[in-house]
């Protein structure tokens, strides 16, 4: 089956699941954390919210002191504690949690889940070239769709990054759970939104 074939195969896939979380959004969100407690799942994860305006850093800039980036506001730090606390009050088994290289994702998921390691290929697409981003797309699916563990694997990235693995739109703070299938493919399971969370 060639790329494109694929891509719209888990296009099709990624539209049904999406009906389903926007026609009936609470049973969409307890499938999907459902099938976080059974373990075994992919959680693909926009990190928190960030300081905005003039003088809060450069979004695109990367920066390992941390002290150019556009860094997590307060809000963001709380934000990242509550997905942390509603995985815990759910008591989710979780895997290796992995983000983007960039702070505001590092830090969201340390917030969160309490470690992260970094991982190149969930780096900002928009600072690499189309090769590098597609690149860094295939590798990133390859991961989610082979992924086998016993516990539930999480992905902590950017939107533009999200879109182009999952073809959807996902609010800051937001996950999805991706059921691997082996290869590059997954289904989309379900979309948590900070607002949908109770803890």
């Amino acid at each position: 089956m060639t790329r494109s074939s694929t891509l719209l195969l888990h296009m099709a896939a990624s539209s049904a699941m999406l009906t389903l979380a926007i026609g009936q959004p609470a049973l969409a969100n307890e499938v999907a954390w459902q099938a976080l407690k059974n373990g075994g799942q992919v959680v693909l994860m926009r990190h928190t919210a960030v300081d905005p305006g003039p003088g809060k850093g450069n979004p695109l800039l990367r920066d390992a002191t941390c002290t150019q980036e556009r860094n997590l506001s307060l809000q963001g730090k709380a934000d990242a504690t509550r997905v942390g606390r509603a995985f815990e009050t759910r008591a989710i088994p979780l895997g290796e949690v992995m983000s983007s290289p960039y702070c505001r994702t590092q830090d969201t998921a340390r917030h969160a889940f309490g470690h992260v390691t970094p991982t190149g290929y969930l780096s900002l697409s928009e600072v690499l070239t189309p090769a590098e981003a597609a690149r860094n797309t295939a590798e990133a699916m390859k991961r989610i769709g082979e992924y086998g563990g016993a516990a539930n694997l999480v992905m902590v990235t950017h939107e533009p990054n999200i879109a182009a693995i999952s073809f959807e739109l996902v609010e800051q703070g937001a996950f999805l759970v991706l059921k691997p299938r082996g290869g590059s493919e997954f289904d989309v399971i379900g979309k948590v939104r900070l607002e949908d969370l109770v803890n």
